[in-house]
């Protein structure tokens, strides 16, 4: 199995979620990660995260690189950062549980600070809920100014318990922490993106999203063939083949709900023409069927893909994400293991299969 599926199975085994509608019950693997589902020299500029473990083929001839997807050709930093210097909304598609990923995104946001621009950040992380967790470290630490910064860490290890992040399936916080730190430090308001778990299973069970939930979600705004297409080829192949094609509609459902949540919050965001920055899985990246097509026509929205490099893979052209239809710039880096997903939660996935079959058949 190749990289695109492991994204989609970060910590599979906490977020494993069983809906039955009476006669039939179709099981949906990994909710919060669906994806959640990838000449100069150009040095990685990336900072490392503290006590990051060795990662996997580091020493790939594209490990570092960055991409420009519109001339298809390698490019330096500066060039990304002046395309968001005058960008309305800025998506940053990581993969979960990679921690060069989010050192990039933190790098990243923290450019965007130097430029001076005023920015909100949206993470898929966080649900309405929890949004006043969130504003309440942001308070304390605007309110005591700079000279607080010092304990900012310690407010965010506190954040963390609040925010239960680990019993809610989310990888290691220590990944995530810089990108809150960042955020804070430039004083730039965080927002929830994910609807409320509740909300999404509710939608799954029953097909129908309520009305006080549509509210300016867009709702009426559905895929077509070809987005329907290839929605329907990742989630049959992020579940490794054990669901057939024609069971992925609540799923696709749940999909563009994710999806178009966060588009809300990115669209609420940048109403006082702020940047709106996105941090989410680079499933929901993409510009073909993720959150960018729940943006209004004609901004300028600037999405990038974070990607694993493979092993033997020596040329961008052989990546599926490597794609001006997808991502408009291309960040390579290594990758966490080599590990098929497939093999590693092979005995749950038997097993709910067959759960699934014995339940059709009553």
């Amino acid at each position: 199995m190749t990289s695109k599926n492991r994204h989609s199975f970060s910590l599979l085994h906490g977020d494993l979620i069983l809906l039955r509608d009476g006669v039939n019950t179709a099981f949906l693997l990994g909710l919060t990660f669906f994806f959640a589902l990838v000449v100069c020299s150009v040095p990685s500029l990336a900072r490392t995260v503290p006590g990051e473990k060795p990662m996997l083929l580091s020493e790939h001839p594209l490990s570092g690189s960055l991409w420009r997807m519109d001339t298809a050709k390698r490019a330096r930093p500066e060039a990304l950062y002046d395309a968001i210097s005058d960008a309305d909304y800025l998506l940053l598609g990581e993969t979960h549980d990679n921690p060069r990923h989010h050192a990039l995104q933190a790098q990243i946001i923290d450019e965007v600070g130097a430029q001076g621009r005023e920015a909100k950040v949206v993470f898929e992380m966080l649900e309405p809920s929890q949004q006043p967790l969130v504003n309440a470290v942001a308070r304390y630490i605007n309110h005591h100014g700079g000279s607080d910064m010092v304990n900012l860490p310690k407010r965010l290890a506190a954040l963390r318990d609040d925010l239960h992040w680990k019993d809610r399936g989310w990888p290691d916080w220590a990944l995530y922490q810089p990108l809150f730190a960042s955020a804070i430090t430039h004083a730039m308001p965080i927002f929830a993106g994910n609807p409320e778990r509740t909300d999404v299973r509710a939608l799954g069970q029953s097909g129908k999203l309520p009305a006080h939930l549509q509210e300016d979600l867009q709702w009426d705004h559905t895929y077509n063939k070809a987005q329907s297409e290839s929605l329907t080829d990742a989630l049959v192949s992020a579940h490794c083949g054990m669901i057939s094609r024609d069971s992925v509609g609540p799923m696709m459902k749940m999909q563009r709900f994710k999806d178009a949540h966060m588009a809300r919050a990115m669209r609420s965001g940048h109403q006082d023409g702020s940047l709106a920055i996105l941090v989410a899985g680079k499933g929901h990246t993409r510009k073909d069927r993720g959150v960018p097509i729940f943006l209004e026509a004609g901004a300028k929205v600037v999405s990038i893909g974070f990607v694993e490099v493979v092993r033997g893979a020596k040329k961008p052209s052989a990546y599926d994400a490597f794609d001006p239809a997808l991502y408009d710039w291309i960040w390579f880096t290594p990758r966490v293991d080599e590990i098929d997903p497939c093999d590693k939660f092979k005995t749950q996935l038997n097993k709910m299969h067959k759960g699934n079959k014995t339940q059709k058949d009553k």
